[in-house]
């Protein structure tokens, strides 16, 4: 075999010199136009063209072993589509040197496909249908979750048809699931069948805050209206919760098969149906079902420390992945990280991915892990992918130097199209991986973050830092289906990272969180300038806390609700927010939580475009200057050329001298070429519906009955930090039935309104009637309140009990309160136009026949929904409460 390929060499290189140059070349049918020149034995024609990658690749390995380093070599592959039988491995005898690479590049002018899939044919049609047998799935030896026709990806049947099904209501997760997670809902009329078809086939798609979970059917009670899955959700937090009110989407119901361009496997019967789009036919479609999970894989022995080195791949198409839906379903707590890259690498090093084509994955395109480092991925295009784009690390980083992922580089790419199955994906994700460089690249399509960097939620020392995202042109993030998103989004401690001549726009979320540069949890040391920024629904700026980060001489336009928010106040400095334009013509300046003062702005311009007056966190410009902040600030017309057609430039005279702004060439982002006007990111059909703009309202009755004792309340955003304070339903007392809710504080916590829980009712209008039973035990100090959704959010109704037993509302003493026993409050509220700032208050007493009424209590004037309603244990050490009987809706005369 040594020997054989050596002459190949020899031949290859004494062809004519018109023909390129190259050690071995592969050809679909294992001859082409060379063929004849060769030597091309019957039994073995390792000596001609292969018609494998994989028998090239090994061959070339054996030649690298024989001249090591000495010189380079190539692999030419010529045009035609390969289908795998299983993935390629370039192994670490396949590597090169620094000056003479292994190169498996396409033939000059032509375009290789290798395809991870079947291409399917013999269709029987019948009443329009399209319809084959397909024996493999039948017995058991696959089955595929998509499938793409004339290079379009085609999506399994939905409920509804239209938007999504919204949870009724939350109920207790089932006693297998206690403390585990959630695993069960009520849903509303025969939104969910137990007489379908294949029912354990069928995936309920519950959205969630940033994430979606992928349920497989347990069970459905038709009378309860109840569904129950394999497996709960991956915790009992907030975030995992089903709420009332949340959306979710059933899929693969066989009996919702209508819409020409659906398709069903039936898992048992081993039949695919298929309902053809206007035109397709059945003997000309290109149909290809995926089968492999990837298709290319740069295999070093990481234990051993042999490394994959100096391999380029050049101008290659990869399309075609599997991912199936896993027996217990599929959840992942964020950015779909557990799931792997058609291409995928562990121990690669200085290897390059330069010109190719990943398209129709299940999963990430490109997925380089533990050891890989000095990589590159360039001029690649990347779309259609079930998750997302590139994954740089992993999600802890690594002690030994050799073995931590870093220095890696993704650069003018288009990465488009993500999510199509699981919406949080990614388009670049880099983990605990430093010194990598993400530029030039175009990020669009996407349901989530366009670039993710950092996996720590904190202040923990990372791998994470020295990180760099530049002239990247990143948008249409979001599109209203899931939320806490960003065009960009960072993680923990980040010293030596860097944002700069990135354009960020269009970043829409279903709910809370639509952001343009997003400092999340613990972001720390952070540089963004020289960035634009614009039509961002929830802020072109958000930081929820971190520390000692710098926001300067960018530009943030024409941003949505707000234009700047800051989550958490901290005892070190947040960011230094300097030299930037802040452009604008609706919402507020400065959003959600502005308290205390870590925080420096200054010598910025601030412009509200449509001559609304404007304030800073409630203050005019003095008062906010008297707290030292934006003192050498100027409130002034930026003459942008025009922002209304989004030019952004500014024209002569322009006063954004005055704050030391240095105008900068944001129409460099993009792709080299491309920039941002000329994008190749087609238009494809949308894998999820935006969220409706109107959010139905949830009524509240809970009297905690069907609640197993220990459980949290269902339906209920519950915050707890450390035992032994907690929320629970217990069997100790009850103002009816046999269950109540316990509340339980304690001293040493990091929040003095820990623990609480909330609903999210989301009512906008009419009169509200609240009530609950409570008992609280000496020493407890409790308040219970209704917010809005503003940032900052606008306070209603409010009572507090502090420790002596004082009821204050309005900051006003009513009445004390008894200890030990139960007793009921009422309060009744005008909500949307018929709200007046004010509410009324009944306290109804034991052993007291008349109740006790406060009417026209004041709130906040502008209070005009209801979208926290709230319970909170506010002492700073021991105490009870205990609650029962929670409800809310409509005020019924």
């Amino acid at each position: 075999m040594l020997h054989t390929a050596i002459l190949t060499m020899l031949l290859m290189n004494s062809l004519p010199t018109q023909q390129p140059t190259a050690d071995f070349y592969v050809s679909p049918s294992g001859n082409d136009a060379w063929s004849g020149r060769l030597s091309t034995p019957k039994r073995d024609r390792t000596d001609g063209p292969f018609r494998t990658l994989q028998r090239a690749v090994d061959a070339a390995a054996a030649l690298r072993s024989q001249v090591g380093g000495q010189r380079s070599i190539t692999i030419l592959i010529r045009k035609g589509t390969y289908v795998l039988e299983r993935p390629i491995v370039v192994d670490p005898s396949m590597s090169g040197t620094e000056g003479n690479p292994t190169v498996i590049a396409a033939y000059p002018g032509e375009k290789p496909v290798f395809s991870g899939g079947v291409k399917l044919s013999g269709w029987k049609v019948q009443s329009g249908k399209w319809m084959l047998t397909l024996p493999d799935v039948r017995d058991g030896k696959w089955y595929f979750e998509q499938l793409f026709v004339n290079g379009q990806r085609r999506y399994r049947p939905r409920l509804p048809k239209n938007g999504y099904y919204f949870i009724e209501a939350a109920v207790p997760p089932s006693p297998a699931a206690q403390g585990k997670g959630f695993d069960r809902f009520r849903f509303a009329g025969q939104d969910i069948r137990p007489d379908w078809h294949n029912l354990d086939d069928v995936h309920v798609l519950c959205f969630q805050s940033w994430t979606m979970a992928r349920m497989r059917i347990a069970e459905v009670e038709a009378e309860q209206k109840t569904v129950r899955f394999v497996a709960p959700t991956l915790s009992d937090q907030w975030y995992f919760a089903f709420q009332a009110g949340q959306r979710y989407i059933v899929e693969n119901v066989e009996e919702a098969l209508t819409e020409p361009g659906q398709w069903y496997l039936d898992r048992k019967s081993g039949v695919l149906t298929y309902l053809p789009k206007a035109g397709e036919q059945p003997t000309k479609a290109e149909v290809w079902a995926p089968r492999l999970e990837y298709l290319l894989e740069f295999r070093g022995d990481v234990q051993a420390k042999k490394w994959v080195q100096y391999v380029e791949i050049r101008g290659l198409t990869f399309a075609h992945t599997n991912w199936v839906t896993p027996p217990e379903g599929y959840q992942a707590a964020q950015a779909e990280w557990p799931i792997g890259g058609a291409i995928r690498g562990t121990g690669a090093k200085h290897c390059r991915l330069e010109g190719c084509t990943l398209k129709h994955v299940g999963g990430y395109g490109i997925d380089l892990g533990r050891g890989c480092q000095h990589d590159v991925v360039e001029n690649c295009t990347i779309i259609d992918m079930g998750a997302g784009g590139v994954k740089l690390g992993e999600t802890s980083g690594h002690p030994d130097q050799d073995l931590l992922p870093g220095w890696n580089a993704v650069r003018n790419c288009l990465i488009a199209h993500g999510g199509r199955l699981h919406p949080a994906g990614i388009g670049v994700w880099i983990g605990a991986s430093p010194y990598n460089t993400v530029a030039q690249n175009e990020i669009c399509d996407l349901y989530y973050t366009g670039i993710s960097v950092g996996w720590s939620w904190g202040y923990a020392p990372t791998d994470s830092h020295h990180n760099t995202l530049e002239y990247n042109h990143v948008h249409d993030i979001g599109q209203g289906v899931l939320s806490d998103m960003g065009a960009t989004y960072t993680l923990g401690l980040a010293p030596g990272s860097v944002q700069r001549f990135n354009v960020f726009h269009d970043v829409e979320s279903a709910t809370y969180g639509g952001w343009g540069i997003y400092f999340d949890e613990g972001t720390t040391g952070m540089l963004a300038e020289n960035n634009l920024v614009y039509r961002c629904k929830s802020a072109g700026f958000h930081q929820h806390y971190g520390r000692d980060n710098i926001v300067r001489n960018n530009i943030f336009a024409l941003n949505r609700e707000s234009q700047l928010m800051r989550t958490r106040a901290e005892e070190h400095l947040s960011f230094t927010f300097e030299r930037n334009i802040v452009y604008w013509t609706t919402g507020e300046l400065l959003a959600s939580n502005w308290s205390g003062d870590n925080f420096r702005l200054d010598h910025n311009l601030y412009w509200r475009a449509d001559g609304e007056p404007f304030t800073f966190a409630g203050m005019n410009l003095d008062a906010w200057r008297a707290k030292g902040q934006d003192v050498d600030s100027i409130v002034a017309d930026p003459l942008f050329v025009n922002p209304a057609k989004l030019d952004f430039r500014l024209k002569d005279g322009s006063p954004a001298h005055k704050i030391g702004f240095v105008p900068f060439d944001y129409t460099k982002a993009g792709r080299i070429g491309i920039g941002l006007s000329k994008s190749e990111a087609v238009v494809l059909p949308r894998a999820y519906p935006p969220t409706a703009a109107e959010v139905r309202p949830q009524a509240i009755s809970q009297d905690f009955e069907d609640h197993p004792v220990g459980s949290k309340p269902a339906g209920a955003m519950v915050f707890e930090e450390k035992a032994p304070a907690q929320i629970r339903v217990t069997d100790k007392t009850a103002a009816s039935g046999r269950h109540s809710l316990e509340v339980v504080d304690a001293a040493g916590l990091a929040a003095n309104y820990n623990p609480h829980f909330f609903y999210t009712p989301g009512f906008t209008s009419g009169q509200l009637l609240g009530r609950f039973s409570i008992r609280l035990e000496p020493g407890t100090v409790f308040y219970h309140e209704w917010r809005d959704n503003a940032s900052p959010y606008r306070v209603g109704p409010s009572l507090r009990v502090s420790a002596d037993g004082s009821l204050l509302a309005a900051g006003k003493k009513l009445l004390s309160v008894p200890y030990g026993v139960w007793f009921q409050v009422e309060i009744a509220c005008k909500l949307g136009n018929s709200a007046d700032g004010k509410w009324d208050l009944v306290i109804r007493l034991p052993g007291r026949t008349a109740p006790l009424r406060f009417t026209g209590l004041p709130c906040n004037p502008e209070f005009r929904s209801l979208y926290w309603y709230g319970f909170v244990a506010d002492a700073d050490g021991p105490g009870i409460f205990y609650l029962d009987d929670i409800q809310l809706g409509p005020r019924r005369r």
